[in-house]
């Protein structure tokens, strides 16, 4: 004749010890072990509280039509230097012409890239042998911080023969020598004039102060090409495009991410200490490794 299982229940068997007894000493350690090993693990591990965090930002760049050019010469007494400061450095050189164009790619609304284009003429017969280039923008972000100032590109090449063009493409990248404490209701400002002419040696000065800051903006993966050759009636002609690609922000985490990244850590191996004290107890108190009361039985 055929069987059939008709109503099934579980007996469960409850163990009992009194606070004095090594069964509850036992029972104690292993509950201690269970919530602190993940705790410890994670601690030791160097991962338990977000100490900094990082995200990709496209910034909004735009170039404030703001330049300094000073090229060195066949004469190194006399540098040709134009820009958009003549109450401020005695310009020696004349830049009729420049270019300006930056272009919004995957129409977006933010800029992509910068397109600049300059020409340089001079007065004598001077041939060009170096060139520094310096062009300003205002950098923001705001996606999760807020930040709001004046940045610089430097473009520098010079050569031992004498040239006529230079053709130059590069990303700007932000540099940061510490995270950012961010807030939406506080945002970052570094207005201050990058171009200061107190001192005779200004341009060191320049470079000085600007590395100074926490965080600013450089020319980066720079390729070039020096055209040699030019004849004097024609002006050295100087094309730049910056790529405006996407920067690395790292920034300070508010408490509750800092809390949500510990738990999620200490939760995921706290699940396996549960699991393996689990099986640890069942081994021990039924197979009787230490002395307890059987209380219940259903």
């Amino acid at each position: 004749m055929s069987v059939f299982e008709v109503y099934k229940q579980s007996l469960s068997v409850k163990y009992k010890a009194s606070l004095c007894s090594k069964a509850f000493l036992l029972y104690l350690v292993i509950v201690l072990l269970t919530f602190f090993l993940p705790f410890l693990f994670c601690y030791k591990s160097h991962g338990l509280w977000l100490k900094y965090d990082k995200y990709l930002e496209q910034p909004e760049v735009e170039f404030k039509f703001e330049y300094l050019l000073i090229s060195e010469t066949s004469d190194p007494l006399v540098p040709l230097i134009c820009g958009i400061y003549p109450e401020k450095v005695i310009t020696t050189g004349f830049c009729p012409m420049i270019k300006v164009a930056e272009e919004d790619r995957n129409m977006d609304g933010i800029k992509d890239n910068l397109n600049f284009q300059l020409n340089l003429m001079t007065n004598e017969t001077f041939d060009i042998n170096s060139v520094t280039l310096l062009l300003f923008f205002n950098f923001k972000i705001h996606e999760l911080c807020l930040l709001e100032m004046e940045s610089m590109a430097v473009i520098t090449h010079s050569s031992a023969i004498p040239g006529g063009k230079l053709d130059l493409i590069g990303d700007l990248k932000l540099v940061q020598k510490t995270p950012l404490d961010c807030s939406l209701k506080n945002p970052i400002r570094m207005k201050n004039s990058i171009l200061q002419f107190e001192t005779s040696d200004w341009l060191f000065n320049i470079y000085k102060d600007y590395l100074k800051r926490s965080i600013y903006t450089k020319l980066d993966n720079v390729l070039f090409k020096w055209t040699k050759g030019r004849s004097y009636q024609q002006p050295f002609i100087i094309n730049v495009k910056i790529n405006y690609d996407e920067v690395e922000i790292v920034y300070k985490p508010k408490f509750w991410q800092i809390i949500k990244w510990a738990w999620m850590q200490y939760f995921s191996i706290l699940i396996l200490t549960l699991f393996i004290f689990k099986k640890v107890k069942r081994f021990l108190f039924t197979n009787h490794i230490v002395n307890t009361r059987i209380a219940k039985l259903t």
